[in-house]
């Protein structure tokens, strides 16, 4: 089974469409309560209806990607408070944990999750990637997969987020490779790929993510046999840096629980978003078909450009080995923010007055340290006072120095001498020692960051 498998199943039944009046007529429910909501609307002008490029899409479930920023955050409670969302319809709120988001973020994210449940009752799911032991051509191996968290930090509760950056080093070791500039592996496996295995079962309509990998608590992984594939592969890392490198993922559960949803959301679970009871097919010539909600604003225009040109590309992806793999062929991807102008500017109007907002040091959304920041950035947040970082996990950059030593990798050189080394930054490039040492000059690549397309905030 490949990574990105999801299941051996029936091709979707076309959606039937709910009533035109239960959806366009629903009402925002009620405020419950008397504390001040995260998202109630003073100055900024309210978001419009939806201006779908097909009428078929108003009636398939929605899906909003909330990235923990505060433009997403404004997005949902925007909608939800408009009654553009709708749990019968099958909407739900996705967050994707990477474990390296900053303190603060997660605890604006719970705060919004609590709010779009409790005031308007939608289900809003937190879930993680993770990796199972599964079998292939009778070799064990482990393969991508997700688990579903809830709202409280995994030190005191089982089934919690992590927050340490444990997710992220599973994705390096689970790889055996650090992402870069040129190969967001990282966006792709920690947030997008999870997130397809997600709304499979979602839409499929079960009661929640089954059981995944094999049933015994001991390991079948062959480390030997791994090693000897490594170096099949042209592997050129000693033995000794290889099997550091794999040691964090082979100290993973070889299995995944079956899991409810019921048990991680607040919001009543209905069952056959479309008309199914097992995981539909996202890939293939008849995909299941969803239309995801993201909060880019209308001065990222670069970044929905080229994510509505990947959509033409994803739409025509008749078979499941197509080489797009970041968009199904059936998500439809909308920009309400961007459609109505919204801006930095009304981010901050839309937030200004409400105590309970998003407020971090600047530059440090998303994954505190994110090399996608570029060396410049990188290097003020470093040095910035931050009262809420953590020593020890992605909210400190000695994290991600420890971390790019442990996974980055070195090999001679291709027709010259020397050894050419693998990093955050890429080939040869600059490291998180570099950044962290002021004295250190961070002349040429990656200066000046670039925005990831799929990661908004």
């Amino acid at each position: 089974m490949g990574e990105l498998t999801v299941a051996e199943v029936a091709l979707v039944a076309p959606p039937k469409p709910p009533s035109k009046l239960t959806v366009l007529t629903r009402a925002a429910p009620a405020r419950t309560g008397s504390a001040p909501a995260l998202g109630s609307r003073t100055r900024t002008p309210p978001l419009g209806a939806l201006r779908y490029r097909d009428p078929r899409h108003e009636f398939l479930p929605h899906v909003v990607k909330f990235s923990g920023g505060r433009s997403s955050a404004a997005l949902v409670l925007e909608m939800a408070a408009a009654g553009t969302l709708a749990a019968e319809r099958g909407d739900v709120v996705l967050f994707a944990n990477t474990s390296a988001e900053h303190p603060r973020t997660y605890e604006f994210a719970a705060r919004c999750c609590d709010e779009i449940e409790r005031d308007y009752g939608l289900p809003c799911f937190w879930y993680e990637f993770c990796t199972v032991e599964d079998a292939y051509r009778g070799v064990y191996r482990r393969r991508l997969s997700y688990r579903l968290v809830t709202r409280r930090p995994v030190e005191d509760d089982p089934n919690g987020y992590r927050s340490r950056g444990e997710t992220f080093e599973e994705l390096l070791s689970f790889q055996g490779m650090l992402p870069n500039p040129h190969s967001r592996s990282c966006t792709a496996k920690l947030k997008l790929y999870p997130a397809h295995l997600l709304l499979a079962e979602w839409l499929g309509g079960t009661a929640g993510p089954r059981h995944e990998g094999h049933y015994s608590d001991r390991s079948f992984v062959d480390r030997e046999a791994s090693e000897r594939s490594y170096r099949a592969n042209r592997g050129t890392d000693n033995s000794e840096s290889f099997r550091t490198r794999i040691a964090c993922v082979l100290r993973q559960p070889p299995f995944r629980p079956r899991q409810r949803w019921s048990n991680f959301t607040a919001a009543e679970v209905t069952r056959g978003r479309l008309g199914e009871r097992g995981p539909v097919r996202l890939w293939g010539r008849r995909p299941a078909e969803f239309v995801t909600l993201l909060g880019l604003r209308a001065d990222e225009q670069p970044r929905v450009s080229r994510i509505l040109d990947r959509t033409l590309f994803a739409e025509g992806a008749g078979t499941a080995k197509c080489a797009i793999r970041t968009q199904p062929p059936g998500e439809h991807p909308y920009f309400p923010l961007a459609d109505e102008g919204w801006t930095a500017s009304e981010i901050d109007t839309y937030w200004s007055d409400r105590d309970r907002g998003l407020e971090l040091p600047v530059g440090a959304g998303n994954c505190v340290f994110c090399f996608m920041k570029g060396t410049r950035d990188l290097r003020e947040v470093a040095q910035n006072h931050d009262p809420d970082r953590v020593a020890g996990t992605p909210s400190d950059i000695g994290w991600w120095d420890r971390i790019e030593r442990r996974y980055r990798r070195t090999a001679p050189t291709r027709n010259g001498s020397g050894n050419t080394v693998f990093g955050f930054f890429g080939v040869n490039g600059p490291s998180y020692a570099d950044i962290a040492d002021r004295a250190c000059a961070l002349n040429g690549r990656y200066t000046t960051g670039t925005p990831a397309c799929d990661c908004t905030d």
